[in-house]
This record gives structure tokens, sequence and C-alpha cells, in this order.
């Protein structure tokens, strides 16, 4: 009977091994996947700050062409107004003769 008794030691003691050692695993597993989801983390945090950092400096670019656009705009509507308030009488009186109601004959 000792040796039943002594087969069923090493059997429960290698349960036990067995046991141990699973949890061991599943703990360092865990561990590992931890780790391994801080350092996704990080980066995908980077990668935010990298793509807002990124939209901020298009933002700022775009919003400078467009007051760059806007300010040459308004210059050449000005510059526009200027040149026909200068020429209106001249092209009134062109105006008057290819009509034909020019009734000063100038």
């Amino acid at each position: 009977m000792e040796i039943f008794d002594w087969a069923k030691e090493i059997e429960r003691i290698y349960e036990e091994l067995i046991e141990k050692t699973k949890n061991e695993n599943l703990a360092e597993i865990q561990t590992l996947k931890e780790e391994q989801e801080k350092i996704l983390g990080r980066s995908m945090e980077q990668k935010q700050t990298i793509v807002n950092n990124t939209l901020k400096v298009l933002s700022e670019k775009v919003n400078k062409e467009i007051e760059s656009f806007e300010s040459k705009l308004n210059y050449l509507i000005d510059e526009l107004k200027n040149n026909y308030d200068i020429k209106k009488p001249e092209l009134t009186n062109l105006l008057l003769k290819k009509i034909g109601l020019d009734f000063y004959g100038k």
C-alpha cells in the first residue's frame, strides 16, 4: 500500500506543480499584456499629439493664406473702384457717343 500512497503523493505534487506553473504563466502573460497595452496607449497618445500639432500648423497656414487672399482681393477691389471713378467721365462720354446721345459734340 505504501507504493500506492507514494504514487498518489507524486501525482498530487505533479498536479500542484502544473497548477502553480499555469498560474505563474497566466500572471506573466497578464503582466506582459498590461505592459503592451501601456506601450500601445503611449504610442497612440504620441501619434494623436503629432496629428493634432500638424492640424494646428496646417490650420494656421490656411488662415494666413485666407487673410492674405482677402487682403489682396480687397486691394484689387479698391483699385478697380478707383480706376472706375477716374475713368467714369471718360467712359460716360464714350458711351454717349456710341449710342448717339452726344449733344455737346466734344
